[in-house]
């Protein structure tokens, strides 16, 4: 009797065993192929964002050698708008890419001092004042640095576009990259920015005021200041709170430094930073897809307006907004005391099929929220409006905190007009009575955007 029970228990035991292993065996293939489709995901967005960044870069060199060649306001004023679009679209590409912020820093430089040189220029011919030679001059040293960054960032995505090495792995690429010379080397993603941005080093600062300022690249997050740094742990507890998720959901994956340093996690289709010092979620990002629309722009409004209230307990005032894939991604600044602030940006990305946040970004708000000493007005609204085309009807008219080129601050009044079939915001400063800036609103049934 007890040779049969011996044998009936081994038999359950082997039987037992078998099942866990095959549990065991179904769980890694799901976990396996969830895994894969989230890395599939994240591969396409790096891949396209390095595409766009070589397509950036070849449009600049383009464009300035078009520059070079022009003489006349008529045809240098869509030269340099084209420049201001490029540049702001290369800078965006670049932050997306899987590399360390260090290793871009001198490249971000160059990218920014374009579309501030555009914009300078811009200005300079609206007033019927024609460039020196020494700023026609530096057309010419922008194009030689476009032409060698046009070279690696090329060779770089070309060497990456089959697909057989992931972007976001540390495996070795092979690649000739111009600003390495005609070695070829085994680089990493980041390797090779790190060549490259080694190459515009001795790159000149610019002797303009304002815009070519180099404290632009050494910007600090205002909102961090003199905030105490969390640990791993604790950004962990943030970021699963945040995402609505159990902490063994999320995997650390490593951290971002330069100027503003985060704890990254990632989990099923989601995505998430975590400021080291302050504990700041800065951004979050679920890539499950949305099948359908069935809430309005006016629903997901109140929907992110409510987040933001729960996550702030702040005033905030909505300006321009997009929809892609049912997602409507909306653009709010912060508001106190009648006065929209906004360098302080927050972007909230709303699910138009059930209404709950999918995407988040505080960049622009940790990069810039602080206390502010703001001034009395010395012109009254009523003065200001005298300084606006008589082709213009005002609608309504607000008071607005706003950037300008050269990352500074100025208080404006905000007119929000009419002028034949387009509606128009103009910039006056509340000081000077002189205009700001100037934007052309688009609306259509996907969004609200400015040129």
């Amino acid at each position: 009797m007890s040779d049969t029970f011996s044998k009936r228990a081994w038999i359950r035991i082997v039987s037992f065993s078998a099942a866990v292993a095959l549990l065991l065996l179904g769980a890694g293939v799901s976990g396996y192929r969830l895994m894969s489709r989230y890395k599939n995901t994240v591969e396409f967005k790096y891949q396209s964002a390095l595409n766009d960044l070589s397509d950036y870069v070849s449009n600049i060199k383009t464009t300035l050698e078009k520059g070079l060649y022009s003489n006349t306001p008529a045809q240098q004023q869509p030269i340099f708008a084209k420049l201001m679009t490029m540049s702001e679209g290369a800078k965006s590409s670049l932050s997306q890419l899987p590399i360390n912020s260090e290793q871009s820093t001198s490249i971000q430089k160059y990218l920014g001092q374009v579309g501030d040189y555009a914009f300078f220029a811009l200005s300079k011919l609206a007033k019927d004042n024609e460039l020196s030679d020494e700023e026609a001059d530096n057309l010419k040293m922008f194009y030689e640095y476009a032409c060698q960054l046009d070279m690696s960032v090329g060779d770089m995505a070309a060497a990456y576009a089959d697909g057989s090495v992931d972007l976001g792995s540390p495996m070795n690429l092979k690649g000739n990259i111009e600003s390495l010379g005609n070695e070829v080397e085994e680089l990493t993603l980041d390797g090779g920015f790190r060549e490259m941005n080694e190459g515009f080093t001795d790159y000149p600062t610019m002797i303009y005021d304002g815009p070519f300022s180099d404290h632009i690249s050494q910007q600090k997050p205002k909102l961090l200041d003199d905030k105490a740094n969390v640990s791993e742990s604790q950004a962990l507890v943030i970021a699963a709170e945040f995402a609505k998720c159990d902490r063994d959901e999320l995997t650390y994956t490593g951290k971002s430094e330069g100027n503003l340093p985060t704890y990254n996690f990632s989990g099923e289709n989601i995505y998430i930073t975590v400021t080291q010092a302050g504990g700041f979620v800065d951004i979050f990002q679920d890539y499950h897809e949305v099948q359908k629309k069935t809430i309005s722009y006016k629903d997901a409004l109140d929907e992110a307006k409510k987040f933001l209230l729960d996550t702030f307990r702040g005033n905030f005032t909505e300006s321009y907004y997009s929809i892609s894939d049912n997602v409507c991604t909306i653009n709010f600044a912060y508001t106190e005391n009648d006065i929209v602030y906004y360098s302080d940006l927050i972007k909230v990305g709303v699910n138009m099929q059930t209404g709950e946040i999918v995407s988040y970004c505080a960049t622009g708000y940790i990069m810039n929220h602080t206390d502010r000493n703001i001034k009395q007005p010395k012109i009254s609204q009523q003065l200001a409006q005298q300084s606006l085309s008589k082709n213009l009807k005002v609608k309504s008219c607000k008071t607005a905190l706003i950037p300008t080129a050269g990352k500074n601050e100025v208080l404006t009044y905000e007119f929000t007009c009419t002028g034949g079939n387009d509606t128009v915001l103009v910039y006056i400063n509340c000081m000077t009575g002189l205009e700001e800036q100037l934007y052309i609103v688009l609306e259509n049934p996907n969004g609200i955007l400015v040129i």
